[in-house]
């Protein structure tokens, strides 16, 4: 039995939050949103399904996206 899954809450800016995580286990998929690549239970043409949770990818990080796809599945 896992925790509730929440936002992780933080003052620093998503950008300087990207650069220190791990680029191979995450990933910016929209100016609020960096995923957790493992956690990833579904995929659409424009979102990411994370357990009940609908993230959009939006347009500006969905090219990024779709070629990290082509390698993962």
């Amino acid at each position: 039995h896992s925790a509730p899954t929440r936002p992780v809450l933080s003052l620093t800016s998503l950008k300087a939050l990207e650069e220190k995580l791990p680029a191979r286990k995450f990933m910016r998929v929209h100016r609020s949103f960096i995923v957790a690549l493992d956690k990833i239970s579904a995929v659409t043409k424009n979102t990411i399904q994370i357990g009940t949770v609908t993230i959009p990818v939006s347009d500006q990080h969905k090219d990024a996206f779709a070629q990290f796809l082509s390698k993962w599945g």
